[in-house]
């Protein structure tokens, strides 16, 4: 097995970051797609805040993994995603308050601080 040579490391370490950026982006827009409600035909409200919620908490967490494989990052950060959504929802369900605005703005208050740190520095 070889390692992987520092121009490698260099563009996986722009991607990473690069997302980061994306998703601190996609999460600052849904909030305020979401505050303005702005509903729109397009879906375009729709389509922001699924793939904020999806990849947003999940990058937040696979930020801190060490040169792992792509495959591993994006499996942790879809599953990490889905968990913080449906954990979301469970909350929501079982206390009977349903507010899936403030919930969308908690989840984006727990993750753009470490999507921001991953921008700063990336692994």
């Amino acid at each position: 097995m070889s390692m992987p040579s520092a121009g490698e490391l260099t563009r996986a370490r722009a991607a990473r970051r690069g997302v980061a950026v994306a998703l601190v982006v996609a999460g600052v827009v849904a909030c305020l797609l979401n505050l303005f409600d702005v509903a729109g035909g397009s879906g375009l409200r729709l389509f922001v805040t699924i793939g904020f919620l999806l990849l947003g908490p999940g990058w937040a967490a696979a930020g801190f993994l060490r040169r792992a494989p792509a495959a591993h990052v994006w499996l942790l950060t879809l599953g990490v995603g889905i968990a913080t959504s449906l954990l979301a929802a469970q909350i929501m369900v079982s206390t009977t308050w349903w507010h899936p605005d403030l919930m969308l703005y908690i989840v984006t208050v727990g993750s753009v601080p470490f999507l921001l740190r991953h921008a700063v520095v990336a692994q």
